[in-house]
């Protein structure tokens, strides 16, 4: 049976982004929600580099190595977008 690492990396990522917004759209927070979704997406991004390193063809192995660069950029920006907003004042 031939192990398809591309493919662990992909459902588990997609699995902890799901996770992890999921957590802000229920009124449920709970430290342990979050320490899953972060366990989820960490082994997922490991069968990423492991999917890399054996070049495993197809182009599912490069979305986990992808989103480890692109979710700190929307964190920064989103952060960002809170301190423009925050203060300014509204007129009446």
């Amino acid at each position: 049976m031939k192990q398809r690492f591309s493919q662990y990396s992909l459902w588990l990522s997609l699995l902890g982004i799901a996770v992890g917004v999921g957590r802000y759209l229920t009124p449920i927070h709970s430290p342990n929600i979050l320490c899953v979704c972060i366990t989820l997406y960490s082994i997922g991004f490991s069968c990423g580099i492991i999917a890399f390193g054996k070049q495993e063809k197809g182009l599912m192995k490069y979305f986990s190595l992808i989103s480890f660069a692109v979710i700190p950029i929307f964190i920064m920006a989103s952060f960002l977008f809170f301190a423009m907003n925050f203060g300014k004042n509204k007129r009446r």
